[in-house]
């Protein structure tokens, strides 16, 4: 392990994110915003001396017999160790404007941001503040989003190619495959092309039915990276306009299908790129459970009829179908995406419909997209290695393979993949019983944990839609914070950082 060029790329994203820290200086200078103004800089200040004595005192660390000495473990060690530097990085606007002075406050906000995550500290005060007189804040909190769904360490790759492939490897393993034969340099100057295209159609298109810049900016962050911020405490709800949610919602399913048919497309061809979208498999059974789960919520809903037009209600009369049809189309992209946005308190619904989103934020979006979850193809897979270890009872002689669009896995990567989903549910079971020692009940505990471990933001009960994280005690936030770290990196490049062996060098 070479921890000076560990070290030296630490530096490296330190710059960057002081680098990215200047824009919403601009837009506190524009708003006249004088407090955010000293405090953004301040901050910009203390990130780049941090990120420069990093490079200063590991400067020529890269280097071994005229060759780039950082390879896979160095890789995995500044992903892992990146997500944490960024967020003590990105809690500092909070903590020197004095919005949040705990420091544990403003970096669970920070990692929420980077990770897209959408779980917040913040009353509904706070976030109303967002769009009133703090709006550099509101700005930075939700352009962590779109930085963090990009990937700052992919930002990296793009500035400094050479000998970056195991940190593009680590921060985007599931379009390593697909991008294998490109060069690193030119598969992340695609995806960021791909990811800064689809903001600008969807910043304009809000701009287009009403939305000034600013609040076209600060959802568009949310929307493209799935993270869910909003400088409104009713988030989407504040606009009650269809074509604002008809545009979220596209975006939000566009953003949760795997980006390499994106850069397909650019290479190849619209439709190729096409034909390769209808042909996956993941992305049949993302669509299915989409658009089958909008269906199911939005009957189970006009069933029940919510206010069914009672005065005084704080429910949707869903005696209307339409109405029903449209919360539950942006509700279920909402948390199949792990976006985190609302237009409806789903927590209010019949009991089913709060499961079964739920279980669809576990499920998540398709991989190699900004989405979260624990992604679509790894359940697929698991479901076909179930009933590969049916058929290898039933015929213990036969060959028989796990394939995922006629292509055969390897038993290493089913393996890898059975291994996670057993980390997960050691970690959830974990944290929930952590969380219920603290007082929690078993609803809020455990889906608080599934909302970070999973990174989409709201859960149920004390953590709700309309509710915040910000009375839990401080473990428990700290705790949350590495879940969602954990979630955002998928498990590996985290959990090697504890692995004595790792750091061996």
């Amino acid at each position: 392990m070479n921890l000076r060029a560990v070290g030296w790329l630490l530096g490296c994203v330190s710059l960057i994110i002081a680098a990215f820290m200047l824009v919403p200086v601009a837009v506190a200078w524009h708003f006249g915003e004088e407090s955010a103004l000293g405090a953004f800089l301040l901050s910009a200040l203390a990130s780049a001396l941090v990120g420069g004595a990093l490079v200063l005192i590991n400067r020529g660390s890269r280097m071994k017999d005229g060759r780039v000495d950082y390879f896979r473990r160095e890789g995995l060690a500044v992903v892992g160790l990146s997500w944490l530097v960024a967020g003590v990085l990105g809690a500092l606007p909070y903590m020197f404007s004095g919005f949040l002075v705990a420091p544990v406050d403003a970096v669970f906000e920070a990692v929420s941001g980077f990770t897209t995550t959408g779980s917040t500290v913040l009353t509904a005060a706070q976030i109303d503040s967002l769009h009133d007189t703090a709006r550099a804040l509101g700005f930075w909190r939700s352009f962590t989003h779109w930085l963090g769904g990009f990937g700052i360490v992919m930002v990296f790759v793009v500035l400094f190619p050479t000998g970056g492939r195991s940190l593009f490897r680590s921060e985007v393993p599931g379009i390593s495959r697909e991008a294998a034969h490109q060069r690193v340099g030119d598969s992340a100057k695609t995806l960021m092309k791909i990811y800064v295209g689809l903001s600008a159609a969807e910043w304009l298109l809000l701009m287009l039915v009403g939305m000034g810049w600013f609040d076209a900016s600060i959802h568009t962050f949310g929307t493209i990276a799935t993270g869910g911020f909003s400088n409104y405490s009713t988030s989407i709800a504040h606009f009650a306009s269809f074509k604002v949610e008809l545009i979220i919602a596209f975006f939000m399913f566009v953003a949760g299908i795997n980006f390499a048919f994106y850069d397909l497309a650019l290479r190849t061809g619209v439709r190729t790129g096409w034909r390769a979208i209808v042909s996956s498999t993941e992305v049949k059974i993302y669509s299915l459970l989409t658009f089958g789960s909008m269906f199911m919520i939005a009957l189970v809903l006009w069933f029940w009829g919510g206010s069914n037009g009672a005065v005084g209600s704080n429910l949707p009369d869903y005696r209307s179908f339409w109405l029903a049809m449209r919360d539950a189309l942006f509700q279920v992209i909402c948390m199949e995406t792990s976006t985190g946005y609302g237009t409806a308190n789903f927590d209010a619904w019949p009991q089913v419909c709060r499961i079964w989103l739920m279980v669809l934020a576990v499920v998540g979006a398709c991989a190699g997209s900004t989405g979260g979850g624990m992604k679509v193809v790894r359940f697929i897979i698991v479901a076909r290695a179930a009933l590969k270890g049916v058929r290898q009872f039933i015929r213990p002689r036969a060959v028989h393979t796990v394939r995922i669009d006629g292509v055969a896995l390897e038993d290493s990567v089913v393996s890898s993949i059975t291994g996670y989903f057993v980390l997960w549910v050691f970690v959830f079971l974990g944290g929930t019983v952590f969380l219920a020692t603290y007082g929690l009940d078993l609803e809020t505990a455990a889906t608080a944990v599934v909302a970070t471990l999973n990174n989409i933001g709201p859960g149920l009960a004390g953590v709700g839609p309309t509710q915040n994280f910000a009375e839990l005690p401080e473990m428990v936030k700290i705790l949350l914070t590495l879940f969602m770290i954990l979630g955002r990196l998928e498990f590996y490049a985290v959990v090697v950082l504890f692995v004595p062996g790792f750091w061996k060098l």
